[in-house]
């Protein structure tokens, strides 16, 4: 009985994977004005590409495999910038990422949004200490603070830290935390220095495009929709053969 029904599974597997792209694109579109945000991109694959190997089993698992899903991969393009005339304000321009020290661990952002604690640390805006070059929070005195370039923060024209930028060869390496916080599971391993260029008093906007976004859910929709008639039309195959074998 299985083997027969074993199309419908793969169709519901198809509606499952809609479901999942179309969640995926309503957080990108949720994240419309979050800085820095990079949207996920929804594409489909086969867990098994021989559909071959199923040969008629009546395995559950085989026939699952069948399946295709929908999975996000993170797009690495770069945001516009926002000039904001704010000292405490950076944008990435390249590959690269501020290293911060969470509750958790180290994590990864580009929301450049930043500011300084009761203890003048600097900090992400959801207050985690930013770590400098020696992989120390970094603790500023009073004084203008100047950013550069390169990352070296000054006082008052008095260079006193470098802000940590890190970069990765493979971004579908990261894992997203929420809160434009990113996590490599190899920790440091995959980190490297960046080269990116920091453009102080800009902030770097969300990459994600609303009209292609919408499109795209659009099209996902309508996949969903065939993929029903799909399922309607070969339950109401089975059934009408159910029951002229049960005439029999």
């Amino acid at each position: 009985m299985l083997t027969m029904n074993s199309g419908v599974y793969t169709a519901y597997s198809g509606m499952k994977a809609q479901l999942d792209a179309l969640e995926i694109l309503a957080n990108n579109l949720a994240n419309l004005n979050t800085t820095a945000f990079k949207e996920e991109e929804a594409f489909f694959t086969y867990l098994n590409q021989s559909l071959d190997a199923f040969q008629g089993s009546d395995d559950f698992s085989a026939t699952v495999n069948r399946s295709v899903l929908a999975q996000g991969a993170l797009n690495g393009a770069e945001g516009s910038l926002t000039s904001t005339n704010r000292e405490l304000d950076i944008a990435i321009a390249g590959n690269g990422f501020l290293v911060v020290e969470t509750p958790r661990g180290v994590r990864y952002t580009r929301n450049g949004s930043l500011h300084l604690n009761a203890q003048s640390v600097l900090t992400t805006s959801d207050g985690y200490p930013v770590l400098g070059a020696n992989s120390r929070a970094i603790t500023l005195g009073p004084g203008k603070i100047q950013i550069g370039e390169d990352g070296v923060i000054s006082l008052d024209d008095t260079q006193v830290n470098r802000l940590k930028l890190v970069a990765f060869d493979d971004l579908s390496k990261l894992s997203r935390e929420g809160s434009s916080l990113f996590m490599s599971p190899s920790n440091q391993d995959a980190e490297k220095i960046s080269n990116a260029a920091i453009k102080s008093g800009y902030l770097e906007q969300s990459n994600v495009n609303a009209v292609s976004s919408i499109v795209r859910m659009v099209n996902i929709l309508r996949q969903f929709e065939a993929i029903q008639k799909t399922i309607n039309l070969e339950m109401n195959d089975m059934n009408t053969k159910a029951i002229d074998k049960l005439g029999r």
